[in-house]
């Protein structure tokens, strides 16, 4: 397995690590920029290139705050997985109440086949 890659901006990290044939994204730290979209939109359209059919996962576990700015590039990628049949799973701590909140409304996107899943550990 390759070293993992890291991105960061302002007080948002992303780390990108190789997990068999897929990635995981694991997001630390605060996203609080006005328009977080120019950092994540390029990382995420990036990675799920590469991917192709095999699996992505976002894991917010250890993402101490977002603004709902945040959320929409999020939302971009998922739309475009879905209409191109990629896999895509989104982790988030569900003891955390803003966490629960933000993604718990994200499950609209979910399909029964697991295509897209989004799970609160």
């Amino acid at each position: 397995m390759s070293e993992p890659k890291v991105f960061s901006s302002q007080a948002l990290t992303i780390k990108v690590r190789e997990d068999g044939p897929g990635f995981i994204l694991e997001w630390t730290g605060k996203s609080n920029e006005r328009e977080p979209g120019k950092f994540i939109t390029p990382i995420l359209t990036e990675i799920m290139e590469k991917a192709g059919q095999n699996p992505v996962v976002l894991d917010f576990g250890n993402l101490e705050y977002m603004n709902s700015s945040t959320i929409t590039p999020i939302i971009r990628i998922l739309d475009t997985a879905k209409k191109n049949k990629q896999k895509i799973k989104i982790l988030y701590k569900k003891a955390l109440k803003w966490q629960d909140l933000s993604f718990s409304a994200l499950t609209i996107f979910k399909t029964e086949d697991g295509q897209i899943s989004i799970e609160g550990v």
